[in-house]
């Protein structure tokens, strides 16, 4: 279960309980946020928020400054926009719609055009650990107690839960634990495959921890150059084991032939998959994750990953964002390494992928709202994991709109408040700032 988190750069979002009845589905998320987090508040953390109202003046400095001086100068260049002036907007939007200082420049709220749309942007922390708890606890009560949650977050579980229900997931060959002891799961022998592998860990999130090795016919090469025999990667993956716990070793997907341009590493998709008002499920948003990197075998976002929206009516791909805070205001329509293009690109078999996708989201029929990564390959779309805590930044970053003003938010909204009276059966932990910059 993820923290439900108090919103350490501003606590006046939690305010929001006191509004008038939300009018639009960006107020609605707002609200249910606030409303959910004062009821799983200890008394704790009501002096924890009352301190932190005191506090937070001087919190939004500190991060306003370390920002703006990183960030600050490539778009004053870009834009002609000052520090002061940034500097400036930042104030307003924290005091006026709790927007921290770190997400003005990743949904690049420098531009006018977004900035009126302030108030329809939905923060990480309202969705991870706020609107998904809400969600989960009250699909757990209408289910009499029961959840997919547990079997989406094991990947070996959730592999053979796709596998069984005609859904294409990563083959799962073996899986090792911190001694090195190696269980077949696919693959026959308690040994490794003589084949390209990729290992990652069974409960693992974010694509930390996540390797790729080639077979050259006689030992591994992996990250960095490292050439490994057998009994040495086996000893390597135990130690990865010991610190994250089990780790699966499957299939070494590729690209179908039509994206392989676009780097050596794979290219997934992000497709977000909602249960809509009937209760059938649909698929609200889609985009396209990419290393930028020589040799890059993870395009996660937050590992530094580029993102690009793709329509999900027709997989045309757009324009795709590199890293908000190294290369800000950058966005590339050809690949910076390959100069393979990307925007403008339509995905093959794009169809085909958005109906897997709704067939992998009506096997976990409880979840709300998953976001699915998606490998296309040759041999048609393969599911690689569903997350139950997925976010939006990546959403509202390539697709020039705030999730409020999007199908998304519709959904959101239609379920927070049909979940709007279910109580958390326990408190929040706390999760601060110092939390914050430690899984940085």
């Amino acid at each position: 279960m993820a923290d439900t988190r108090l919103p350490y750069c501003s606590p006046y979002r939690l305010l929001a309980v006191l509004a008038p009845a939300p009018a639009t589905p960006g107020a609605a998320i707002h609200h249910a946020y606030a409303q959910f987090a004062w009821r799983s508040m200890g008394i704790q953390h009501v002096l924890l928020v009352a301190l932190l109202a005191l506090l937070w003046p001087a919190i939004f400095v500190t991060m306003a400054c370390m920002f703006t001086r990183k960030i600050g100068p490539s778009v004053a260049r870009t834009t002609g926009k000052g520090l002061l002036r940034q500097l400036a907007e930042q104030i307003w939007l924290a005091f006026a719609y709790s927007i921290p200082p770190d997400k003005y420049y990743v949904f690049e709220l420098f531009r006018d055009e977004r900035r009126a749309q302030a108030s329809d942007y939905i923060l990480r922390y309202e969705l991870k650990g706020g609107l998904h708890n809400l969600m989960h606890f009250h699909a757990k009560e209408q289910a009499g107690g029961n959840s997919s949650k547990g079997a989406l977050k094991d990947k070996l579980q959730f592999s053979r839960i796709c596998r069984a229900g005609g859904v294409d997931a990563p083959i799962i060959l073996v899986s090792l634990d911190q001694h090195g002891a190696v269980t077949p799961e696919s693959h026959d022998q308690p040994s490794l495959p003589r084949d390209n592998i990729f290992i990652k860990p069974a409960r693992g999130k974010g694509g930390r921890g996540c390797e790729k090795w080639i077979f050259d016919g006689s030992c591994y090469r992996g990250p960095g150059g490292q050439i490994l025999s057998e009994g040495e990667l086996i000893q390597h993956i135990a130690g990865l084991a010991a610190r994250r716990g089990r780790y699966l070793v499957q299939e070494c997907l590729e690209n179908h032939q039509e994206l392989r341009e676009l780097g050596d590493g794979i290219t997934s998709v992000r497709i977000t998959s909602c249960r809509n008002e009937s209760d059938s499920f649909e698929v609200t948003n889609a985009t396209l994750k990419m290393s930028l990197q020589a040799g890059g075998s993870v395009d996660n976002f937050h590992q530094g990953g580029a993102v690009a929206k793709v329509d999900i009516i027709n997989g045309v791909v757009g324009p795709a964002s590199d890293s908000w805070h190294k290369k800000p205001c950058t966005w590339h329509d050809v690949h910076p390494l390959t100069r393979a293009p990307i925007r403008g690109r339509t995905l093959p078999r794009w169809r085909e992928t958005i109906a897997m996708v709704e067939k992998a989201h009506a096997l976990f029929p409880d979840r709300i709202m998953l976001g699915f990564d998606v490998a296309i390959t040759d041999r048609g779309p393969v599911v690689i994991e569903g997350n139950v805590q997925s976010g939006c930044d990546m959403v509202q970053r390539t697709h020039d709109l705030p999730v409020g003003q999007q199908r998304l938010g519709q959904i959101l909204a239609f379920h927070a408040r049909r979940a709007s009276a279910t109580r958390p059966p326990k408190h929040m932990r706390w999760f601060g700032p110092l939390q914050y910059w430690r899984r940085r």
